[in-house]
């Protein structure tokens, strides 16, 4: 029987740098992100790289982001506000 429980992740920015880096330790070895704007476009993808993954934000529009973390069956979604980030 699968676990429903919540994937747990952690969000960091550095505004400096323009480096999103997320805390996620995968389930499995396709486990993808994206990052999408306010409308769900998705803006930039990836392969989870755990236990820690960085992004380059260089270039990305918007103040407010959404990272998903797409894992086997399990999915989390986490807001991104960039204008409030330290």
């Amino acid at each position: 029987m699968a676990s429903h429980e919540p994937l747990s992740i952690r969000v960091r920015i550095d505004q400096l740098e323009r480096l999103l880096m997320f805390d996620y330790d995968p389930r499995s070895p396709d486990a993808l992100f994206d990052i999408c704007d306010a409308n769900g476009h998705i803006l930039r993808t990836g392969e989870v790289t755990g236990p820690v993954t960085q992004v380059r934000l260089t270039g990305l529009q918007g103040e407010d982001l959404i990272l998903m973390v797409l894992d086997g069956e399990f999915s989390a979604v986490q807001p991104i506000h960039l204008a409030k980030a330290s």
